[in-house]
């Protein structure tokens, strides 16, 4: 029997399952894309999220580099030592993605590479931590919802300026690369995906605090219908002529609503608004 007719045969016994979100990629053209995206050079460490079957592992490893494939599913985990039991340069490690202390493999100012088809329920706390981990990386290349890597990569004034961009935007800059059909995936999901590439900043683009930044400019989006003047008199809990001065202080017009402000007018003001709290 051939090695193929034998991979075919432990892959038919590893299923997809709903719980853990999984949608495999099987599009081995654009595996072998997102792969040559990361530059690679041999010996180089790269986190893989979610390895799933391999179709990335298979091209990460072809590229010598010393491959990290954090994965929560025990049975994926069992089938992918197996299926890359020749390599020596492929360590699996059944773990929650959310719990694993990057430090492990990486170093402050290091050059870790992140990659994954990452699965759609957890995408926002994935960026998360890897926005609390940054220090440790270069770049992430990965596979997502297209209207999450839309709202990633949204320009002030856009119905897709929210939350997530602002808090991507202030720690790296988000480009999509290219989009990937729902055939591309077992089982396909019901939305088109994307591939995003992450480059992470050494400094935030703004001063800001960031658990007062975060919590503020969710509070401020809630009711980003509204102008500033009101929205910001309930978020704030001040009268409006308090709010008044502020925004000329701010230099930003009243009648202005949030989903309007790029990133530095918000930073500017939600500094102001520290300072007189």
């Amino acid at each position: 029997m051939s090695s193929y007719s034998l991979s075919q045969k432990k892959e038919s016994r590893v299923f997809p399952k709903k719980w853990f979100s999984q949608n495999f990629l099987t599009n081995l053209k654009a595996a072998k894309r997102i792969v040559d995206y990361l530059d690679l050079r041999p010996g180089q460490n790269v986190l893989e999220i979610g390895p799933g079957k391999g179709v990335l592992t298979k091209y990460l490893l072809e590229k010598k580099a010393k491959v990290f494939g954090v994965e929560l599913d025990r049975n994926l985990c069992r089938f992918l030592q197996e299926e890359f039991k020749e390599e020596g340069n492929l360590e699996i490690i059944n773990q929650d993605i959310l719990k694993f202390n990057l430090k492990k493999i990486a170093v402050k100012g290091g050059t870790l590479k992140v990659i994954g088809n990452i699965p759609y329920k957890i995408t926002t706390p994935i960026l998360e931590y890897l926005i609390q981990n940054r220090e440790l990386l270069d770049f992430a290349i990965l596979t997502m919802q297209k209207e999450v890597a839309k709202r990633i990569c949204a320009n002030p004034g856009t119905p897709d300026w929210s939350p997530l961009s602002i808090g991507i935007q202030l720690y790296s800059d988000p480009e999509i690369l290219f989009m990937l059909k729902p055939n591309s995936f077992h089982p396909p999901p019901h939305v088109y995906s994307a591939v995003l590439r992450l480059d992470f900043l050494p400094e935030p683009r703004e001063r800001v605090e960031p658990s007062f930044f975060s919590n503020f400019i969710k509070a401020l989006f809630s009711t980003r219908r509204k102008n500033l003047l009101n929205s910001l008199s309930k978020s704030i809990d001040w009268d409006k002529e308090k709010v008044k001065n502020l925004l000329e202080k701010a230099g930003i017009e009243n009648n202005r609503r949030a989903e309007t402000l790029s990133l530095e007018e918000l930073a500017r003001l939600i500094r102001l608004i520290s300072e007189k709290s």
